[in-house]
């Protein structure tokens, strides 16, 4: 009987909807309802197209016309008029909510209602929001006059038009021209450039071997007699940066962990570490000084307020000197100054912390709460720039349908808080990376539950986003770590595998997603840290 569309979609709608205000026929929240006289009800397009075929009632098998069919009580309208459902046009990209009743006046104003191209010959469809743009800047069949011969002419001849050709063809000849001229010019003084540059070079040369007979000169120690310590250590460092291990914390497959996973960039491998202390799930972790920190999350559904960290030298994690100031989860956290920002997250007695607290990682260790969040948030992104944090989506509540696309910016300078460019749509449980001018967003949910493969490049000093190639896996709740020109992204969640343990890597250089060796172990919620390999 469920092949009749008739109904709402359970799905539609912000809340479960009460079992008794759902159609027999269709099985989904009635539309139109109506009743025989025994008070079943039913969308009056599924027992009108019932009665084609039968004269009773599909439920009580007593006699039944459409003649017959009455309105239900009062009662009943109200109550599914007062139903919170999303817009018929959610899949085009509207996100608004509203109660079923006003849905019929809704829907014929939406924004992106699908409307064809008035032009003529035009036949694309596009949002009722972006015809007039459309019409009068996109749509190829927009009429436009050719100065050159004053004729009327679609956009789509123009470009084929004779007297714009005509005119291309003179300007590529002139360039051609140019081109030519300049070629001459190059030839007539290569031999003279050729000689400046091999002068040039064997000038380095000379002061290259000047430099080496004076290194060998001085005393040195064992086989590197040429090269310093300092040097030495200066190079090891410098390859460190754009090659470095990546270690995973916690996480959450069915029970809340506290494995620690090591993966050698170089070698492709991973392997098991020492476990953190408390099983933490949707905690954060940073490197600083030699060390791994690993802050809040919870346990098995109690929220954590201990910090814990790792020597790197010395592989054993050890309590740290203070406690956040309070327990969290889901929150997120940046190091800036020889200090710990704490950035919203989930509370034990209320559902989000609007608050923004600093804490020294150095003696005395104090911390203080230091501005307000525009709003509560929590499963949201942040990340150091300049002197600044930049704070991107998240969920006012914690829940998908509560996510926000709102980004701010936080002065540490000046303890202000101001709004910048939102993103193009609300997403949460999402993870970041900084690089260059630009955030990366990767992943995450959006408000109807669906996880995302999605990539995107936030510009914050332009405050432009644009879109990166997609992850091969749709992604929620999992780690990413930038290393050098790649990013890597690991674990999460989707619907289709649940927990993750496959790992994937972006070359922004050529802006290619590979597949890497996978985890030791499935899981979501982690987080990860990338280490220079000269610590280890």
């Amino acid at each position: 009987m469920a092949s009749c569309v008739g109904g709402y979609p359970q799905e539609r709608f912000q809340y479960p909807v009460d079992k008794n205000f759902f159609c027999p026929i269709c099985t989904d929240v009635l539309k139109d309802p109506v009743q025989c006289h025994n008070q079943h009800y039913f969308c009056k397009a599924c027992i009108t197209k019932h009665l084609e075929n039968s004269k009773t009632c599909p439920i009580c098998v007593e006699k039944l016309t459409e003649e017959n069919l009455n309105k239900p009580p009062r009662i009943v309208t109200d109550y599914l008029d007062g139903l919170i459902i999303n817009c018929d046009y959610s899949e085009r990209g509207c996100t608004e909510f509203l109660e079923l009743g006003n849905l019929a006046n809704h829907t014929p104003m939406c924004g992106y209602r699908p409307v064809t191209c008035p032009n003529k010959r035009c036949e694309t469809t596009v949002n009722m929001k972006d015809l007039e743009q459309h019409r009068i800047e996109h749509c190829e069949y927009r009429l436009i006059w050719c100065q050159e011969c004053d004729e009327e002419m679609s956009v789509k001849k123009y470009g084929k038009h004779t007297c714009i050709l005509s005119k291309e063809i003179d300007e590529m000849k002139a360039m051609l021209l140019e081109v030519k001229d300049e070629v001459t010019k190059i030839c007539k003084n290569q031999n003279e450039k050729l000689n400046e540059i091999q002068h040039a070079l064997d000038s380095k040369m000379d002061e290259l071997l000047k430099e080496i007979h004076l290194l060998s000169s001085k005393k040195g120690s064992g086989k590197d007699q040429g090269l310093s310590p300092p040097q030495a250590q200066a190079t090891s460092s410098s390859s460190a940066e754009t090659d470095k291990n990546i270690m995973i914390l916690g996480g959450n497959n069915k029970i809340s962990l506290s494995s620690v996973e090591m993966y050698s960039t170089s070698k492709k491998t991973w392997i098991n570490l020492a476990p953190t202390q408390e099983s933490r799930v949707s905690s954060t972790a940073h490197y600083y000084e030699g060390k791994v920190f690993v802050t809040g999350g919870h346990c098995n559904g109690s929220p954590v307020g201990s910090i814990e960290y790792m020597n790197i030298r010395q592989g054993q994690w050890l309590p740290f000197a203070r406690r956040l100031p309070v327990k969290c989860h889901g929150h997120n956290s940046v190091i800036h100054n020889d200090r710990l920002w704490v950035i919203g997250g989930m509370l034990v007695k209320q559902p989000c912390s609007d608050s923004i607290h600093e804490m020294m990682l150095n003696p005395p260790y104090t911390s203080k709460l230091k501005c307000k969040l525009q709003e509560p948030l929590a499963y949201h992104g942040s990340e150091v720039v300049g002197s600044n944090i930049l704070i991107l989506g998240g969920s006012t509540t914690g829940y998908h349908q509560d996510a926000v696309s709102h980004v701010s910016l936080y002065s540490t300078v000046q303890n202000r808080i101001r709004k910048v460019q939102a993103l193009p749509f609300p997403v949460m449980d999402m993870t970041t990376v900084k690089h260059g001018d630009e955030v990366i967003i990767i992943g995450g949910r959006n408000q109807k539950n669906e996880i995302l493969n999605l990539a995107l490049a936030y510009n914050y000093k332009k405050s432009k986003c644009r879109q990166l190639p997609n992850m091969k896996h749709k992604r929620a709740e999992c780690a990413a770590v930038i290393s050098g020109n790649k990013v890597y992204v690991m674990g999460g969640f989707n619907w289709e595998s649940r927990y993750l343990n496959s790992v994937e890597c972006l070359d922004l250089a050529n802006l290619l997603w590979e597949d890497l060796p996978p985890m030791n172990e499935a899981k979501d919620k982690i987080n990860a840290v990338s280490i220079p390999k000269f610590l280890l």
